[in-house]
């Protein structure tokens, strides 16, 4: 197998490596907390290769002191504390994966930004969707100069709504952070641009029981270069759609116009006077549970370039923070 990082991880408060591990390469799980100890007990009669060396422990500090980890992947009990988590683990030395957003105010990321400079440890925050084949092939496409300058784009993502969404958005960060970021994350990868301003609104209009449960936000932004950015985000994607994640893309060029739309299953190119047509992208590969997850782990062993960097995660978790804060000042607030 070669060499191996070892991994642990705290909490179950989002998308969690507790079963992506088993289809991970190069890892070791050392070390559990923040679950019950039965359901550590269960995962491990369910995947026994994959828990072989791992350790139940009570608290994060006992697991950070007593796993040996490289890399902990950290779902906190509440986003409004988990970076608290986060910088604890980083000045114990570990690398840290944390669930979106890594800090649910700006004073926060600071404390995280600051743990990981002076730890010189790495963080990642869970935004896989641009290793979706098709962003990549979007992305190809915008930086060949085919679209010619990006005028607008517009982004979306769209849930369904269920009963487990919390009524406190101090549990998982709220819609703006917790589901926009996802669509922060495609337009920068795919546009190379960066958000400069942004002016947003939420509303809790349609939410069926008593809470601040958002069921929609929306905002513009003006991106760098002054083309200009709408993302969309809800609760009302329809459950017999046929797919978990209304996901959309548009970027509007002065030669032409690329998307994907409907979760990714139709994508259009038009350029100038020709024939639209589906949009070129590579064959899915062999589905990997978590590919961010298998990226960091490479570029943590071997020095492998990710496709989203540290600053990153960093930059779409302030975007957020800043779309929040217009949304609750209703004011425009600048990004940078």
């Amino acid at each position: 197998m070669g060499r191996v990082l070892k991994v642990a991880y705290y909490g179950s408060n989002g998308h969690q490596i507790s079963y992506a591990v088993a289809k991970t390469s190069h890892v070791r799980l050392t070390g559990v907390s923040g679950i019950p100890k039965e359901s550590f007990e269960k995962l491990k009669s369910e995947m026994p290769d994959a828990y072989r060396h791992a350790k139940w422990f009570e608290t994060l500090e006992a697991m950070l002191a007593g796993a040996g980890a490289e890399m902990v992947s950290i779902c906190s009990p509440r986003r409004d504390g988990q970076h608290e988590d986060i910088v604890k683990a980083l000045d114990a030395g570990a690398h840290v994966y944390a669930e979106k957003p890594l800090a649910a105010s700006a004073e926060g990321l600071d404390a995280v930004r600051a743990a990981a400079a002076r730890s010189g440890r790495q963080v990642r925050v869970m935004t896989g969707m641009i290793y979706a084949p098709i962003y990549r092939s979007m992305r190809e496409l915008v930086a060949s100069g085919r679209l010619g300058t990006v005028v607008q784009v517009f982004a979306q993502k769209s849930y369904p709504y269920h009963d487990r969404r919390p009524k406190d958005r101090g549990i998982d960060g709220g819609i703006i952070l917790q589901a926009s970021i996802h669509a922060v994350s495609f337009v920068r990868y795919v546009t190379g641009l960066e958000f400069e301003e942004v002016f947003a609104m939420d509303t809790g209009t349609g939410n069926p029981k008593k809470g601040d449960l958002q069921m929609a936000a929306q905002y513009i932004a003006r991106l760098s270069g002054g083309a200009l950015c709408t993302i969309a985000c809800n609760y009302c994607n329809p459950q017999g759609i046929g797919f978990w994640g209304n996901d959309q893309l548009r970027v509007f060029g002065t030669e032409g116009m690329a998307e994907s739309v409907d979760g990714g299953t139709r994508t259009l190119l038009a350029i100038g006077k020709e024939k639209p047509c589906p949009l070129p992208c590579e064959t899915e590969k062999a589905a990997i549970p978590d590919p961010l997850f298998q990226d960091y782990v490479d570029h943590l062993l071997n020095g492998k370039p990710m496709l989203l960097s540290q600053e990153d995660s960093f930059a779409n978790t302030l975007i957020v923070l800043k779309a929040q804060q217009s949304a609750d000042s209703g004011r425009p607030v600048r990004v940078i």
